[in-house]
Order: C-alpha cells, then structure tokens, then sequence
C-alpha cells in the first residue's frame, strides 16, 4: 500500500479509480496523479488528507448497488413519466413502494445483467445497466443503458456517466471485447453522449432505434 509521497499512481490504477468515480488530484510536485479523498479504495493506495489545491467540479458521480433505503429516492426518479419517453419500457404509472421495492430486488437478482445506480456524491440520481449475450456469438459483448432524473439532464452528466460506465465495464469484466447501446430515435442528447464517449455509429435497427458500439481496442 502507498502514501502520496510513495509515488503517483500508476496508469492502471488511475484508470481503476477514475472507471469507479474515485477523484483523483494533479501534484505538480511529483508530477502525477495522486489520490484525493481519504475514503479512497483504490487497490495499492493508502487514503490520504485531502489536497487544498485539488480542482473543484460540481460533485463526483459513482456507482454502486441499489439498496433497501433508496427506496423513496428511487420512486421519486422513476415516477416521472418524461424518465421514461426513451426507454425500451413503457412508463408503469407512478410507481408503488412494492413495485418499486421488486425492482430494486430485482436488479441484483440476475446473472445475466449488472445494474448499479448512478451516483453524484453518493445520492441516486440515475441508473446504469449492462446486459450479456447469452448465446456463443454474443458472449463477448454486452448492451449498455442508463437514465438519469430529470432534475440532472442538460449538466453534462450523461456525458460523464457513460464515460465512466464504459471504463468500468471493460476494467470490471475482462472478457468483454465490445459494448453496444441503443437510443431512441428521438434521443438526440443521448446519441451525442456515446459519441463524446467513443462510441461508433452503427445505423439503425428496424424499429428505428440508432445503434451504437464501442471495442476494447477502440
């Protein structure tokens, strides 16, 4: 385990801590990445005091697992309809705690999806979600979606998300080659943040819906 002044992080461990919304900090002094919080858990780096110097931004977005007490927080996001104009689902109405409840069980039942919500200083304020392929021709690539609440749209959040998704994914399942998402034709903001975060144009499926893909070559 090293302290600041062991020496920066290397490039692996700066893409681990960034693909889980670990904040990072320039030490001009050392010439490198360092970490910058003290509840850091980034692997061979010890928690540190923070940096006076480090740069401000608008909070840090994360991700981790649904739990029993975003209960009310995850009605409040999912209650409103205009969440759910682009997603492959139709709006269920405004959502009942044990609806809501089921979801969230739900999405860490599965083998075949990785869900977690998206987090901006470690409240909801989304959701992101990998589903495998299951057969032999898919089993290397995977889908990803995510929503955010309303209240978070037009802040560059979505943009940041998916980067972050996207990192994560590779990092976390290092049998994945290739990562496809699907948007709405109507979705113009979310086609522009999977193109912001590498992601190639790939036409439209039948149904219209714009498909996009990314490699872990790039």
């Amino acid at each position: 385990m090293q302290s600041r002044w062991d020496g920066v992080l290397t490039p692996d461990q700066k893409a681990w801590c960034e693909a889980r919304g670990i904040a990072l900090a320039y030490d001009p002094l050392q010439i490198g990445w360092v970490i910058a919080e003290t509840d850091s858990a980034c692997p061979n780096a010890t928690p540190v005091t923070p940096l006076s110097w480090k740069v401000k931004t608008p909070g840090i977005l994360g991700f981790r697992r649904w739990q029993a007490a975003d209960l009310p927080r995850y009605m409040e996001l999912l209650s409103d309809p205009e969440v759910w104009r682009h997603m492959h689902e139709d709006w269920p109405g405004t959502l009942t705690q044990a609806l809501a409840r089921d979801l969230i069980d739900i999405s860490g039942l599965s083998d075949h999806h990785d869900v977690l919500a998206a987090t901006l200083d470690g409240q909801p304020i989304g959701q992101m979600r990998l589903a495998f392929g299951t057969d032999a021709t898919s089993r290397d690539t995977a889908e990803l979606s995510y929503w955010l609440g309303r209240e978070h749209w037009g802040q560059g959040l979505g943009r940041s998300l998916v980067q972050r998704a996207t990192r994560r994914a590779f990092a976390d399942h290092a049998w994945l080659y290739r990562l496809v998402a699907f948007v709405h034709p109507d979705n113009a903001a979310s086609a522009r943040c999977l193109r912001a975060a590498g992601y190639h144009d790939r036409g439209h499926r039948d149904d219209g819906w714009h498909c996009f893909v990314i490699y872990r070559d790039g």
